[in-house]
This record gives C-alpha cells, structure tokens and sequence, in this order.
C-alpha cells in the first residue's frame, strides 16, 4: 500500500449475539461467586478424605451433599456432587455394602444429580463406578 491510500475500517457495531469483551470479568466474578457458595460442600467432601474417618460416618457425609437442600447445580456444585459419588461407592465397597452401590446409583440419592448433568456425564459416572 502506498501512504496515499486509507486502510477501510469497519465501523459497524458488533452483532447482539457476539459476547462483548466486557462482559468476560462478569462470567469470571459468577464462577467465583458460586464457588464462595459450594464453600460448605467442599468442606463437607474434604473432611471425608481423612482416613481416620469411619465409613459409616464417610457414608452420611457424602449422602448430604448429594441430598443438600439448595439443590446446587452448576459447574462447581457438579464437580463437588461427582467426587461425591465416587467417594460413596468407594464407602460402600470398602464397608462390604456392595449392593449398596447399585442403589447409589439407581435411587434417590443421585436421581437429582443425574437428571441436572448431561447425559455423557451421567454414562461417565457411571463407567468410573463399575470399574
């Protein structure tokens, strides 16, 4: 290009379904906000790592949060609810609950959790179990 001729600019404002970029520290303040409010179910999930506790008190811990009364269902909430999952079945089996098991993940205790998350995720949880 010689200096004579003008670069074109567009001047047209960007689409209404492009996100702006302002609106990115906003997404980012939601995700720190819900993980300030799922504080007490990781709490809950960490106190259940220590080997000293009791499977039967791992057992009640873990149930709680899946059967918490906010019904938590976002990205951190899920994640907290899965690891829960896992650490359950792992109680079951390690009490000698094995039907137990099956019952964790055919009843009500994780009714509420498969029917929030994806369908992949439900099959994933799933798969993890039965190894």
């Amino acid at each position: 290009m010689s200096e004579s001729e003008a670069m074109e600019i567009d001047t047209t404002a960007p689409p209404a379904d492009r996100p702006e970029e302002s609106k990115v520290p906003d997404n980012i303040d939601e995700e720190e906000t819900e993980e300030e409010q799922c504080a007490d179910l990781l709490e809950l999930l960490e106190s259940t790592d220590d080997d000293a506790v009791s499977a039967e008190t791992k057992i009640q811990t873990l149930s709680s949060i899946l059967t918490e009364p906010q019904n938590r269902y976002g990205p951190t909430a899920s994640s907290i609810k899965e690891r829960a999952i896992y650490g359950l079945a792992r109680a079951y089996c390690n009490s000698g609950k094995y039907d137990s098991v099956v019952d964790l993940l055919t009843g009500s205790d994780c009714s509420a959790f498969f029917e929030n998350v994806t369908k992949a995720k439900c099959a994933k949880v799933v798969r993890e179990i039965g190894r």
